[in-house]
Order: C-alpha cells, then sequence, then structure tokens
C-alpha cells in the first residue's frame, strides 16, 4: 500500500477520510511548488507555495535524509503543519 495521510476528523458531506499523493510539480525558475492530492472521495485538493516559501520548503526537502523518513511522508507532514490540509498522520509503505 503506498503512504497516505489518515485524517484525525473526516471531511463531510462526502466521507473523506486520508489522501494519497497525485503529482509532486518544482517550477524553480518561478519559485514555486504545486503539490496535488485526492481524498479517498475522489476530489482532488491543489496546494501551492510560492515565493521564499516555496525556496525554504525545497531547500529543506532537498537536504533531507530521507533513510528513516520517506519524500512522501515529508510532503503530507509539511502540508499539516501550514494549514494546507487537516491533521491527520501519515501511514502505509513507501514505495
Amino acid at each position: 500500500m503506498a503512504e497516505q495521510l489518515d485524517l484525525t476528523s473526516s471531511i463531510t458531506p462526502a466521507t473523506r477520510t486520508a489522501y494519497t499523493l497525485k503529482t509532486f510539480l518544482v517550477d524553480l525558475p518561478a519559485q514555486a511548488i504545486e503539490v496535488v492530492v485526492i481524498g479517498t472521495d475522489g476530489v482532488e485538493v491543489k496546494c501551492v507555495y510560492s515565493g521564499a516559501l516555496a525556496m525554504t520548503r525545497l531547500n529543506t526537502l532537498n537536504n533531507s535524509n530521507n533513510t528513516t523518513t520517506s519524500m512522501i511522508k515529508r510532503i503530507f507532514n509539511a502540508l499539516v503543519a501550514d494549514g494546507k490540509l487537516p491533521a491527520g498522520s501519515v501511514s502505509g509503505t513507501p514505495s
């Protein structure tokens, strides 16, 4: 099973209990990061970083040691910490 973010509280009216990563795009000249996740209800959510914050996030990810924590888990944790996704915990096995 690929990694997913399991939400602490589901999103309603449709029941959305988790997200999986669909797209992670980096545009260095534009200093932009775009992350698209898909909820278990099929709804896509786009999260965008731009400017200095995008470059800070990219620098952190680029310099991380992914031996014990996967890149996808780091992305999900950053999205939650930045308020772009609701609270939850990452489960599953890195693929």
